[in-house]
């Protein structure tokens, strides 16, 4: 009666995808995005990939490239892709330094939907490998996820192999675009004489 691992791997991949090519060369008001976006990589169940506040924020902050009036370029759509991707694995201030990084490097749209293509490329032999792995961690540790301690103590080892990936990311995100102003020193105020 345990668990099948990998038909629960199988169930838990991603299948959904916006493909550079699915986005419109038109530029697009934020409610059009926000279809767009649901309709490519929105699951029923689950919460909407992007919303209104994010879009807004995210140009607030300045995650995307500044916009002219109310629409959005296919490259804004790109970066807004690029934060949903990445966002759930580099803090936000990571984000940031990663596109500004990016964008200083003259990265712009065909660049970035190059990126897509070559992360969409690789995506099924990435997951048929990730399959494997999962499958041969269960089978040379004789975890048999039929009680709740084995189930327990297989996703401390999940979290923990996802932790490494994560701070794998956020190294290689600060090693290849570092933060452009160090932090700036605190001044020391001169102490007031008696």
């Amino acid at each position: 009666m345990g668990i099948d691992a990998e038909k629960l791997l199988q169930r838990s991949r991603r299948n959904k995808i916006l493909h550079p090519d699915d986005i419109p060369e038109l530029d697009l008001y934020i409610d059009q995005i926000i279809s767009l976006m649901c309709a490519h990589l929105g699951s029923e169940g689950e919460r909407e990939p992007l919303t209104r506040t994010m879009i807004h924020n995210y140009s607030k902050a300045g995650l995307i490239s500044p916009v002219r009036g109310k629409k959005y370029s296919k490259e804004h759509i790109l970066q807004m892709l690029a934060i949903y991707s990445l966002k759930n694995t580099l803090s936000i201030a990571q984000v940031k330094r990663v596109l500004t990084g990016a964008a200083a490097s003259g990265m712009g749209e065909a660049e970035l939907a190059r990126c897509f293509e070559t992360q969409i490329a690789r995506r099924d032999a990435i997951d048929a490998r990730l399959g494997e792995t999962a499958q041969r961690i269960v089978e040379e540790n004789q975890i048999k996820l039929d009680t709740p301690e084995e189930v327990l103590s297989f996703l401390l080892t999940l979290t923990d192999i996802t932790d490494t990936l994560s701070r794998f990311a956020a190294a290689i995100s600060e090693e290849y675009f570092p933060d452009p102003e160090p932090p700036k020193k605190k001044e020391k105020k001169p102490k007031k004489m008696p």
